[in-house]
């Protein structure tokens, strides 16, 4: 009978160790779920009731916290506003306005969180007296700011115009009238500097002496005035008098705003700060004292709690490791001797134990899965070993090629050594042959050895292409820069390449511009490029004419050297021109590429690849013209002032990506402009 789940498909109960593992795990989550659920609605119960015990505790300490902050802020307040009636400055000013509206701000949460009846009425008339204080501190600045411009003012114009007066004085009736002004002049100063004590220390002592000294300058007047007789005296000290009147009203009035003040610090504003606080105080105690007696009722509440949950929580945890038993070793011990199996076949062992593999649940299923998997995983160990074998061929020939390239390098450097020698002797000796035939008068035969001796050159030219090839293989080739004039090269290329034009009965053209500069590039391979460039178009040019023009340039700011050679021969498809600087290629009289033993002319095919070589080097690039039957035009585009390459470019038309491409293929066209200017040095044959 086959059983899928808790029941079995006559609707009977089936055991446990009958079900499917799906519905075995599935039991499993049910009952670890019920748990969970259980758990949770014990913690729940255990948390609303803590938490309800903890609110009222929280909001009494909470009452205690801001009542202990409001009473901060009042100590703060005093001691901003005592600073500020100090030093009197707006910064002090502001930081008491600051200090007053925090401290109405804890009141108005105090006000909000009391609950009993007391409590709101301490608030209230802490408010009250908060305002009471404020108000208090405004006329206390008031009375502050007044009293600084009757002495700013008020008082030291008056002391000013005074001492002016007596000065005048001084000189109006010989010795006595000038010591009595003088008297009268200290007198007043002294009495300026008492009533300054006096408004910063609030000692009578201070007070009695300010006044006394205006006393003494009122009598040095009156002295003044019963033996003064000289005219216009008598005004002068009935102006003083008045003076001196005047400034006692201002003494009056200071000493009654000083008073003033101490009275408001004394009744008004130490009486309301003393209310908040004791306000404050009661509010405070009255919490705390809420607070103690919350503190027993939660540790009881939390003790009781606590152990119902416990035991509900051992239950469940019992229920709990039972029912994990019972999973495990219906499901756990099976999957781990499953896990086991896949390992071991992971790691490359195929003789594993699996478990029975005629059972109905999924444990059996996996089972005969994993026997197929074995199957498979020994005919994919056996695959990769034979493509170890072959990987390890493919190595081997690998190897074998790049030995042989390294060979062929070796092989054209070394036979390019061995042939330099002789050939140099060779073309020496014809060189020497035919000078002396010429001294002999046997033109015929020196002709023969000049043949000789260009054959020789010929020769020389060819090892040296295939040893500079063999260099730009082996990555050996360096720049070697040097300052040297463009035009003594174009005209030193056009002799060197002379010979090869009239050997193919060509003119050889040069058209350039006088006076182009100097470069700082390579000498030798840009006059090498030249030269391959040259000897090409001769070669494959019969009866025509080869032009070598050059001409100066701008790029992104830099001075930039076009050197072009342009033949009337027979041209090639423009698709081809990335093949003709390949190495060894080279083309064919039907205007096609051709390789080697195809018919082609003399050389190796290396001319145009060193061409390009030698361009990326310097940095330049090349364009190229052809059609057949119309002619060639190569254009080597040069830096005057050389900079190494930012890239390494391939000798193909268009390069792929963002990279520089270095040979560009452009339309054919006439290239004689450089010919027809009049400014322009033309050197035909």
């Amino acid at each position: 009978m086959k059983r899928n789940g808790i029941l079995s498909t006559s609707g009977r109960r089936t055991r446990f160790r009958d079900m499917t593992v799906s519905a075995r795990v599935g039991a499993g989550f049910g009952i670890a779920l019920g748990l969970v659920i259980l758990l949770a609605l014990v913690g729940l119960g255990w948390f609303y009731a803590v938490s309800r015990d903890i609110g009222a505790f929280s909001g009494r300490a909470d009452l205690s916290q801001v009542a202990a902050d409001a009473d901060v802020s009042l100590r703060d307040l005093e001691v901003a506003v005592r600073d500020h009636l100090t030093y009197g400055d707006d910064q002090s000013l502001l930081d008491a306005s600051w200090r007053h509206d925090t401290l109405r701000e804890r009141l108005d949460a105090l006000a909000k969180g009391v609950v009993e009846t007391a409590d709101r009425e301490g608030v209230d008339k802490a408010r009250a007296a908060l305002e009471d204080y404020w108000a208090a501190v405004q006329r206390l600045i008031a009375l502050r700011n007044d009293r600084n411009g009757q002495m700013t003012g008020v008082l030291e114009p008056l002391v000013a115009q005074t001492r002016q007066k007596l000065d005048q004085l001084k000189n109006a009736g010989g010795v006595d009238s000038t010591a009595l002004a003088s008297d009268a002049a200290i007198a007043t100063l002294l009495m300026q500097e008492h009533l300054t004590r006096y408004v910063d220390r609030r000692d009578p002592q201070d007070a009695e002496a300010m006044r006394a000294q205006l006393g003494v300058a009122r009598d040095r007047l009156a002295e003044m005035n019963r033996y003064l007789w000289v005219p216009g005296t008598k005004q002068a000290i009935d102006d003083v008098t008045a003076l001196l009147s005047n400034a006692g009203g201002v003494l009056t009035a200071i000493e009654s705003s000083v008073v003033e003040e101490d009275n408001l610090r004394a009744e008004a504003m130490a009486a309301n700060a003393a209310g908040i606080a004791a306000n404050l105080g009661e509010i405070r105690r009255r919490a705390e004292a809420g607070t103690q007696a919350l503190r027993g009722t939660l540790t009881g509440g939390l003790s009781g709690y606590t152990a119902v949950a416990l035991w509900i929580g051992g239950l469940v945890l019992l229920a709990g490791a039972v029912a994990l038993w019972l999973v495990q070793r219906s499901v756990a011990v099976p999957v781990r001797t499953m896990a086991n199996a896949v390992t071991a076949l992971a790691a490359g062992r195929s003789d594993v134990a699996l478990p029975a593999l005629d059972g109905r649940d999924e444990i059996a299923g996996m089972a005969r899965a994993v026997d197929a998997l074995r199957g498979t995983a020994e005919d994919a160990e056996r695959a990769r070993r034979e493509a170890e074998v072959e990987h390890t061929r493919v190595l081997r020939e690998k190897a074998l090629a790049e030995a042989a390239s390294r060979a062929k390098s070796d092989f054209l450097v070394n036979m390019g050594h061995e042939l330099h020698g002789p050939l140099t002797e060779i073309v020496n000796a014809s060189q020497a042959l035919m000078t002396d035939l010429h001294r002999l008068g046997v033109d015929e035969l020196a002709t023969d050895v000049e043949h000789i001796q260009w054959t020789g050159e010929q020769l020389t030219a060819l090892v040296d292409a295939l040893l500079d090839y063999a260099k730009v293989e082996a990555g050996a080739m360096d720049v070697c820069l040097q300052d040297f004039d463009i035009n003594r090269l174009l005209t030193e290329a056009r002799e060197r390449s002379m010979p090869a034009a009239d050997l193919y009965g060509n003119a050889l053209e040069l058209s350039a511009m006088p006076g182009l500069g100097q470069m700082h590039s390579d000498f030798t391979k840009v006059r090498q490029a030249l030269l391959n460039l040259l000897d090409n178009a001769c070669k494959f040019t019969q009866d025509g004419t080869v032009t070598l023009s050059a001409e100066t340039a701008e790029r992104n700011g830099a001075r930039w050297y076009r050197f072009t050679v342009a033949d009337t021969g027979r041209g090639f498809p423009t698709a081809q021109a990335g093949r003709l600087f390949q190495p060894f290629v080279q083309g064919a009289g039907n205007g096609t590429v051709a390789t080697r033993g195809q018919g082609k002319p003399r050389g190796a095919g290396l001319g145009l690849t060193l061409v390009g070589h030698y361009t990326a080097m310097l940095g330049g690039d090349i364009e190229v013209a052809s059609e057949p039957g119309q002619g060639t035009r190569i254009t080597i585009a040069l830096p005057a002032v050389y900079e190494p390459p930012a890239e390494e470019r391939a000798l193909q038309v268009e390069a792929d990506g963002t990279a520089k491409p270095l040979l560009r293929v452009a339309a054919l066209k006439p290239a004689g402009h450089l010919a027809t200017s009049s400014s322009m040095t033309r050197i035909g044959p």
